[in-house]
């Protein structure tokens, strides 16, 4: 893992998430953290009682030069606040964009060749109610590079144990192993496998022929399996991460999925339970 890209608004939220990326990159031996600002034309505002009239912008009104000066200085001012966090050996870039983030993320994580994106949910502390309609969300669902999405007020914790929350199904070709291993390889942290089932009866056990599956992909990782039974996916996962200590918690988001389903309105207080932990989306 080399460059690390860290999208930012200026925010406190976003400061909070460069500090973090800044503690991985230490951590894993990045070279690079890039953060990234995408611009636009402010939308006007119409204070008055009766709506306005559609308001069509002349783009030879508009002075983009300044535009990417405002940004520039903003990124410029954001790495100078973030000077006594920087690591030795690692080399900060800054990237400004005109556009919009959510359209334009897939085309500049590989222009930068970033390795990784880390990103985190705006506004306050319950995280399912911030993250749907976040930006974090919608870049976790379209990137083709993994995504750590962390909560508010996040702070960094060394990762030393991974957690892969799995629906056990067609295991070979949707568990996306080498995006997983690459961060198991910086980290050197264990993996642990969780089923989640909401029948008593389940059908994976540590037999399973599931299990055996992971085991192929994985050889040579430390890496140990539980099966829980739960009514509710988040409450579960909540209860283990807070039970065994897990630093991050790995999703591979599926139609109709475990991703779709955790981040519903209907489990904001189970996830609000453990808001302090990261999740990183891979694709498969």
């Amino acid at each position: 893992m080399k460059t690390i890209l860290v999208p930012t608004d200026f925010s406190d939220t976003s400061f909070v998430t460069a500090r973090y990326a800044l503690n991985l990159a230490d951590q894993v031996g990045a070279n690079k953290v890039i953060l990234y600002h995408t611009y636009t034309v402010p939308t006007p505002v119409n204070y008055g009682i009766i709506p306005a009239e559609p308001i069509l912008l002349n783009e030879e009104l508009i002075d983009f030069e300044e535009l990417e000066k405002v940004a520039q200085d903003g990124l410029n001012h954001f790495r100078n606040e973030l000077k006594g966090n920087i690591p030795t050996g690692v080399e900060i870039e800054l990237v400004a964009k005109y556009g919009f983030l959510t359209e334009d993320i897939k085309a500049t994580q590989k222009e930068v060749d970033a390795d990784l994106i880390i990103m985190n949910v705006t506004g306050g502390g319950i995280f399912a109610e911030n993250i749907i309609g976040s930006d974090a969300l919608v870049v976790g669902r379209q990137a083709s590079t993994p995504v750590i999405i962390l909560p508010p007020k996040s702070s960094y914790k060394t990762i030393s144990n991974m957690l892969l929350v799995s629906d056990f199904e067609d295991v070979k070709d949707s568990v996306p192993a080498n995006q997983i291993k690459m961060l198991l390889d910086a980290t050197k942290a264990k993996l642990n496998v969780l089923h989640v089932s909401r029948e008593n009866s389940y059908p994976y056990n540590q037999n399973s022929e599931e299990r055996f599956l992971f085991e192929e992909l994985f050889e040579g990782y430390k890496l140990s399996f539980h099966f829980i039974y739960s009514l509710n996916f988040a409450e579960g996962i909540n209860d283990f991460t807070d039970e065994n200590n897990i630093d991050i918690v790995v999703i591979i988001p599926k139609k109709h999925s475990l991703l779709e389903s955790l981040f519903v309105k209907s489990h904001t207080k189970e996830l609000a339970f453990h808001s302090h932990t990261p999740i990183m989306v891979v694709h498969s």
